[in-house]
């Protein structure tokens, strides 16, 4: 089967430096399953991800939405941060990449896939510095020069982030308001507001925005 239309590929991995002796070391791709698990639950069809764990780590995923793949992807580091605060007790990172294009060799499984979109994203990941957490690769240099910039202040953000200011987050971006949040975490909107802060929301919301702003525009 092969398709042209562009679609989005993330290619993922646990971030450097994250510290897990090796009896819990079994316990990541459970993390990883559940995370993008949490965001597929919550976020509309063109917002899912499917996903496929290629080693104890690893994971490729793919949207069919370009446009709606950035904001997945950010429900995903933070699903995982405080899933794994939860279960581990650790504050680890995922570092992620995406790459947008043609999907030119698709199969059943995306490991066997191939195209534009995927190499894109795999080598990116591939290239990516110990301390970046993601990137951004479209088939347009200056788009690319430009997600360049942005995603440098995205790492520094999604890397400060708490458990508890990435379940925030997390929850944010599914659309839920203040209120909505207190009460799903049972803690008082200011606390929600707090987080909220702490975790830089307009910043995120303003780096999503503009990103599909951009890809609306490259799409017309």
């Amino acid at each position: 089967m092969t398709k042209k239309a562009h679609y989005a590929v993330v290619a993922g991995e646990l971030a450097p430096g994250s510290k897990i002796p090796d009896k819990q070391l079994t316990k990541i791709p459970d993390l990883i399953r559940a995370s993008f698990q949490t965001v597929n639950r919550l976020v509309e069809g063109k917002g899912k991800l499917s996903y496929e764990i290629i080693r104890m780590d690893e994971f490729l995923a793919m949207s069919e939405s370009p446009l709606h793949c950035l904001r997945s992807v950010i429900m995903l580091f933070s699903a995982f941060r405080f899933l794994s605060y939860k279960e581990l007790n650790e504050r680890l990172d995922l570092k992620i990449s995406i790459g947008t294009g043609p999907v030119e060799f698709a199969r059943d499984h995306l490991r066997e896939s191939d195209g534009t979109a995927f190499r894109a994203a795999t080598e990116a990941n591939r290239s990516m510095k110990r301390k970046q957490r993601i990137q951004i690769i479209t088939p347009y240099d200056d788009l690319n020069a430009e997600f360049q910039l942005s995603c440098s202040f995205m790492d520094i953000l999604i890397h400060d982030w708490s458990d508890e200011q990435a379940e925030a987050m997390f929850l944010n971006l599914t659309g839920k308001n203040q209120m909505e949040i207190s009460q799903m975490l049972n803690i008082s909107q200011p606390a929600v507001n707090r987080r909220l802060k702490a975790a830089h929301f307009d910043t995120i919301h303003k780096f999503i925005n503009r990103y599909e702003q951009i890809i609306k525009t490259s799409d017309s």
